[in-house]
């Protein structure tokens, strides 16, 4: 028997019963769509992370505090000026910037609206920031500038509900009594910083805003990658070792950080596809229960098809020829649903969490995706095609 006539009967037969053949190859498009779209998400994700941290994976982040579990960052003090450039002496290290975090209170027209000012030198915020600031409208503060502050989108809008206003960059801004020009606004906060409602301005400024010199932050740049943890422990000793204090200091790299993006979006994936993959289980089963039906139905016709000269082997192949369709088609469907998904999760993470999210769809992950369904159809469907290629022609004639 032709491939071609398989095919043709194997198309008749699941025309015949189409809510029957849908609703099995639905469970198969489900598990396929949910691990297409979270494979394609991850991806994205992961990229999308990688290209804010642009330019920012020689940097350590120097913290006077640890994060504790249900507390978020707990401060336990704060660095000076010279703190800095003690850790400018440690063998790998290429530069230091130092920045101040402050709280203060943001005023416009008599109303108020509290906000956290981080100061550092203007020209630190490329050399260090790197791609962790997306202008979404204006410019970075000018060197030597001293009254020129920039917000993100998210900090802008919270300003303007508290303060009922409407700034935008060019106007001002007056912070503990000190005018501020909104030169930039960023698309996002500052990554890897837990930036919140911060207002980015010149270290001089913070200085004369606050009346301190505290330094909240260090961001560290080394020359070797290879030494990084080896570089962590000397900062995070020699900074307990300065202040007498032992474990103030937390050191963490930008690299350790994607490091550990990564792999919580693989402990997810991985989760959420194991869930996927007992849809597939479910679809599978569905897949072995019509092909059972399928075979008790046409018991008459296969001992026919066997009268009249067809092999066990062409019974067989019509039998799997059929449940491969049904997933082929399930498969199919679950991509194009996966690629769908795909593509509204990103329109959300653009809009609220990551800028400008890129989908990163694979030929990989499609044709991947369409293997599964595949595979999980053929293995479904061997047991009942067996059973039909195993029927005696004279048995199968008698059936009523």
């Amino acid at each position: 028997m032709r491939i071609l006539n398989k095919i043709r009967l194997a198309y008749r037969n699941l025309k015949e019963h189409k809510l029957r053949s849908f609703l099995t190859l639905l469970s198969i498009a489900v598990g396929i769509a949910a691990i297409v779209s979270l494979i394609i998400i991850g991806q994205s994700m992961v990229q999308a992370v990688g290209e804010r941290f642009e330019g920012t994976v020689d940097i350590i982040r120097v913290l006077p505090g640890h994060v504790i579990p249900g507390r978020d960052f707990v401060s336990y003090g704060s660095f000076t000026e010279e703190d800095g450039e003690a850790v400018k002496e440690i063998a790998g290290v290429a530069d230091v910037s130092s920045w101040m975090i402050e709280i203060a209170e943001a005023g416009y027209e008599g109303r108020f609206a509290p906000v956290e000012l981080m100061g550092g030198d203007p020209a630190d915020i490329g050399r260090f920031l790197g791609g962790a600031v997306q202008l979404k409208e204006g410019r970075l503060i000018r060197e030597g500038a001293t009254r020129e502050a920039i917000v993100s989108a998210s900090t802008l809008k919270h300003l303007n509900r508290w303060l009922e206003a409407e700034l935008k960059v060019g106007d001002t801004l007056t912070i503990n009594g000190v005018d501020l020009t909104i030169v930039g606004i960023m698309a996002y906060d500052l990554a890897a910083l837990d930036v919140s409602h911060r207002v980015l301005l010149p270290k001089e400024t913070a200085r004369e805003i606050t009346q301190s010199d505290n330094v909240m932050l260090m961001l560290v740049r080394i020359d070797d990658l290879a030494r990084v943890d080896e570089i962590e422990d000397q900062i995070e000793e020699l900074l307990d070792e300065r202040h007498g204090v032992t474990g103030l200091t937390t050191a963490t790299s930008v690299e350790g950080l994607l490091g550990r993006v990564e792999t919580v979006f693989l402990i997810i994936q991985a989760f959420v596809i194991g869930i996927a993959f007992i849809a597939l289980i479910v679809g599978g089963i569905g897949i072995v229960n019509i092909m059972l039906i399928s075979v008790i139905e046409r018991t008459r016709e296969i001992g026919i098809m066997k009268a009249i000269g067809a092999t066990s082997e062409d019974v067989l192949y019509l039998f799997l020829v059929e449940a491969a369709t049904i997933s082929l088609i399930g498969g199919l469907l679950g991509v194009l649903a996966g690629v769908a998904i795909s593509a509204v999760v990103s329109t959300f993470i653009s809009g609220f969490i990551i800028a400008d999210m890129p989908l990163i769809i694979g030929p990989d992950v499609l044709v991947g995706g369409l293997i599964i369904a595949l595979v999980t159809g053929i293995i479904s469907g061997l047991y009942p095609a067996r059973r039909a290629a195993k029927m005696r022609p004279i048995e199968a004639l008698r059936h009523e």
